[in-house]
């Protein structure tokens, strides 16, 4: 049996003696087989090798089969026959809750996102870090990359983390975390990152909580413990989650293009907020959707749905957006006589 996977196994009952002189009878066997894969450690997210945590299956098989002797009872778990119902359920309950044609929609956007150039595809947290490194360094360089760029440009975010990989003793929690590195240091390599000075606290402070025990220097791959990091909010976490660790599945990320694509498509009020909006789209939308979709939207608000003038003309969706040339024009500012 592999280290990094549980083997596949079956549950059956023994076939009875063949000794037993009993009259035959049919009965309903059941044939349940567990299969549970806990890490693939060959998986990789964009360059970054990492470890996968898969979901467990459950398959239940029924067969007509002829036995001697007593009959034999084979029953599944009560509990596995209630889930399955209990998801199917709330598989049709999501379509039913659904926004009409959103699959389309993605579609759409999908086709117009091909070219991969927006700046998230050139300077978001999956292309941020030394894929030269150790795989807890890259881990820490994601965290750093993630937390930066919350309202800040993509660009700018990209080249401050340039900075930050380039200073002597490297961009790892060894070293951010001890006396050498000061936090006003932090603060200038950073700027002009938005609120580079609290971030600078907050990456010293990161560095220092992950050298100390339990972490004793790694990132901890659950968005309970993440959060519980300075600076680190639901969004921040669930990014580390996806390019760090590749746990896609573990939230739909949302920032503020993808909130201002999701509320023009209707899909959520216009004054909603980012939590709101993922909470929303993860009620209806799959689970094996989330990563995809948040990467798509984000660059499609970058370049497509923009805050102000957006692209309508040229939006291969704008005939299902509720919103589609609606938007005031950008303001004409008035040149001094």
């Amino acid at each position: 049996m592999e280290d990094n996977a549980f083997a596949a196994f079956s549950f059956s009952a023994p076939a009875p003696p063949t000794s037993w002189n009993r009259t035959e009878k049919t009965v309903k066997r059941r044939k349940l087989t567990a299969k549970v894969e806990r890490f693939d450690a060959a998986a990789t997210v964009g360059r970054l090798p990492c470890l996968v945590k898969t979901e467990p299956k459950l398959e239940i098989e029924d067969s007509d089969q002829a036995i001697s002797g007593n009959i034999v009872k084979v029953e599944s778990s009560s509990k596995a026959v209630k889930a399955r119902q209990s998801r199917s359920k709330a598989d049709n309950s999501t379509k039913e809750c659904a926004p009409e044609n959103w699959e389309q929609i993605v579609q759409g956007i999908r086709s117009m996102r091909m070219g991969k150039d927006a700046p998230v595809d050139l300077f978001g947290t999956h292309q941020l870090f030394d894929i030269e490194a150790d795989k807890g360094t890259q881990q820490f360089q994601a965290l750093v990359a993630a937390m930066i760029s919350s309202q800040t440009r993509d660009a700018v975010t990209g080249a401050a983390m340039q900075r930050l990989r380039a200073m002597p003793g490297g961009l790892n929690v060894a070293h951010i975390a001890s006396d050498d590195v000061e936090i006003d240091a932090l603060a200038e390599i950073l700027k002009p990152v938005g609120f580079y000075r609290q971030k600078a606290k907050f990456m010293k402070s990161i560095a220092q909580s992950l050298a100390a025990p339990p972490h004793n220097g790694a990132v901890p791959n659950s968005l309970e413990e993440l959060m519980k990091l300075p600076g680190v909010g639901p969004k921040v976490a669930l990014l580390v989650l996806w390019v760090a660790f590749g746990m896609g599945e573990e939230g739909l990320i949302v920032d503020t293009n993808v909130r201002r694509v999701c509320s023009r498509l209707g899909w959520v009020p216009a004054d909603a907020t980012p939590e709101l909006t993922r909470r929303t789209l993860e009620s209806w939308m799959p689970r094996s959707m989330w990563a995809d979709t948040s990467f798509l939207f984000v660059g499609f608000g970058q370049q497509v749905c923009k805050p102000l003038a957006p692209k309508c003309e040229g939006c291969k969706v704008s005939q299902l957006c509720p919103s589609a040339f609606k938007q005031s024009p950008k303001r004409q500012t008035r040149k001094p006589k």
